[in-house]
């Protein structure tokens, strides 16, 4: 059986929404998402890879939009992770040269890097639209990116 999650993450990677802000946002995804399964908010004190599972298609530069081999993303990802979380360096991207994190990079279907998120897992509403997310940025105080994973 697979299983699919929808996760709110800041755009900025080392934003934390200031702790009262949490309970409404878990509040908003329960009012949104009534028989998902479980609905959970992720705090790290280093910033965590939040992926589309399965939905992943491909990488491409922010620069100049080539297609970035996986290989070369993957070792960037070793180079990155200290053991507890990513540093988000920049590296030089192999077709323009282009000096960029992980975090800048284009990501089909979106993925991203956060020390914090909310996630509800088999929310059954499909993708969320512009209000509701728009709902969550005002309570959590910040941009957020929207990852649908399936597993």
């Amino acid at each position: 059986m697979s299983n699919h999650w929808i996760a709110l993450v800041p755009q900025d990677p080392n934003f934390v929404p200031d702790p009262q802000t949490h309970d409404g946002a878990l509040k908003l995804f329960q009012a949104i998402a009534p028989d998902a399964d479980e609905i959970e908010i992720k705090l790290s004190d280093k910033i965590q890879f939040f992926d589309c599972g399965t939905n992943f298609e491909r990488i491409l530069c922010p620069r100049c939009g080539q297609q970035l081999l996986l290989a070369w993303w993957q070792d960037r990802m070793g180079d990155d992770h200290d053991g507890n979380g990513f540093q988000l360096a920049k590296y030089s991207t192999p077709c323009c040269g282009a000096f960029v994190g992980l975090d800048e990079l284009r990501y089909e279907w979106p993925q991203a890097f956060a020390r914090f998120g909310i996630d509800a897992m088999n929310p059954n509403i499909g993708e969320l639209s512009d209000e509701q997310r728009g709902e969550f940025e005002r309570i959590l105080g910040t941009p957020l990116r929207t990852i649908y994973q399936h597993i």
